[in-house]
């Protein structure tokens, strides 16, 4: 039974491809003899010309429906729109639902920052503090003569630094200023509407890149004045990077100079980067009696205070020892002057021990606000028109209705141009047989 079931099924199996085949060879006839331009001739050869001529238009014509079915569903499944003059609401309403296709051309492609956008600073407390007040600076050279102290000491030499530190507070406000000025009234140039994202990131990108020039225009000025110091050699007039004295003789008077020698044996007539302990020194013996936190004297007045830090000046308590040691050696009459320490609560962005050069080169800047308007920005855009492609709702019906309509002339064409063609292909053909003849002849 097992051998019979077998037997059947091999039989069933193969009588459905003997059909098959059958089918495909009954199609392949029917192909290979189908004749769309059939003139009832007689004539073999041009019943041969017009099968050909069938089998050409059917390749063609499939090939072409195809490409024109692919590229009419491509083309028609969107259709663009347009909006006069939208609102902001309305913008962003379509950003979020056409946004690759969305162009919205602005009236006004050039626009000043200023329309859109402020800047502030805070600036560090030194800036408003009362140690670059003129009382201050008073009270460090209350004793005018300056020979009798120690080149470390910060009574009398203070003065002059504290002078520098409120200039170079000055020149930095001054310096923001004009660059704000300068840089709001610079043009933000955008031909098209932007979402409020991408105003933020280019917004980001500029103040950066205002920011960064800024202080580097800053920096290598500052930087160039150091050199220019150091460079040529000037001899300080406080006696920080050379000592000097008058010798005075009948008839000629001589200035004896030697070079400052600061700790570990750094001359400052080799090097501009020594530096020393400051504070007070007592003026007898030249002795330190109060070490003044952060305060490094070097071998000018700019590189004293670019190699301090504020330290001691945030402590009330160092201050107040510094108060203290400062009248050493003064006549009793003198006066104890009361000055607070900087607010620790204003600092956010430098530490107590920050060297002032980095604070410098910052400009002294804690923090900059910053304040973008993306609504006073797409006012002054102000928008013509929005356009943007939508999806159709009819589409597949226009589609078939567009190849429908494609269909008859592709069909007309193509039903009077291939005989033709194949017609010319043939008197070619027939005409080099005849001359290969003739000649052979």
């Amino acid at each position: 039974m097992l051998i019979i079931s077998n037997d059947y099924n091999y039989l069933e199996n193969d009588g459905i491809c003997n059909v098959i085949l059958n089918l495909i060879k009954r199609l392949k006839d029917a192909f290979l003899k189908m004749n769309l331009f059939d003139s009832e001739s007689n004539d073999a050869e041009t019943k041969r010309r017009e099968r050909i001529s069938t089998r050409l238009y059917i390749v063609i014509f499939l090939f072409g429906m195809c490409v024109i079915t692919t590229y009419t569903i491509v083309s028609n499944l969107s259709e663009h729109k347009s909006i006069s003059n939208p609102s902001e609401i309305k913008y962003s309403n379509l950003s979020m639902s056409h946004l690759k296709s969305l162009d919205c051309p602005c009236k006004k492609i050039s626009i000043e920052y200023k329309y859109f956008l402020t800047i502030d600073t805070t600036s560090h407390s030194i800036c408003s503090s009362d140690f670059i007040s003129e009382k201050w600076r008073n009270y460090l050279f209350l004793d005018k003569d300056w020979n009798r102290y120690d080149q470390r000491d910060i009574r009398v030499r203070g003065a002059a630094y504290f002078s520098f530190l409120s200039n170079l507070c000055q020149i930095s406000q001054t310096t923001i200023n004009n660059s704000i000025d300068q840089f709001l009234n610079d043009r933000f140039i955008n031909a098209q509407v932007i979402t409020k994202s991408e105003f933020d990131i280019q917004i980001d990108n500029s103040i950066l890149q205002f920011r960064n020039a800024t202080l580097e225009s800053f920096s290598r000025s500052l930087k160039l004045l150091r050199d220019i110091i150091n460079g040529n050699a000037f001899v300080s007039s406080y006696s920080l990077n050379w000592y000097w004295w008058q010798v005075k003789e009948l008839t000629f008077a001589t200035v004896p100079t030697r070079p400052i020698v600061m700790k570990d044996g750094c001359s400052c007539a080799t090097r501009n980067d020594c530096i020393d302990s400051g504070g007070i020194y007592d003026i007898s013996n030249k002795k330190q009696i109060f070490a003044m936190p952060g305060w490094n004297v070097g071998c000018s007045v700019v590189e004293t205070v670019l190699s301090s830090t504020f330290e001691c000046l945030y402590n009330q308590t160092c201050i107040d020892l510094l108060l203290n040691f400062s009248q050493t050696g003064l006549p009793s009459s003198s006066y104890r002057m009361n000055i607070s320490a900087i607010n620790v609560s204003n600092e956010n962005h430098f530490k107590r021990n920050t060297p002032i050069q980095n604070i410098v080169d910052e400009l002294f800047v804690e923090e900059w606000q910053i304040n973008s308007l993306y609504s006073s920005f797409y006012n002054q855009c102000a928008p013509i028109y929005c356009s943007y492609k939508t999806k159709k709702d009819d589409y597949i019906i226009f589609t078939i209705s567009k190849v429908l309509g494609l269909y008859g002339g592709l069909t007309f064409a193509l039903r009077f141009i291939i005989p033709l063609v194949v017609e010319l292909i043939f008197k070619i053909r027939n005409k080099c047989r005849r001359n290969i003849v003739t000649t052979n002849g």
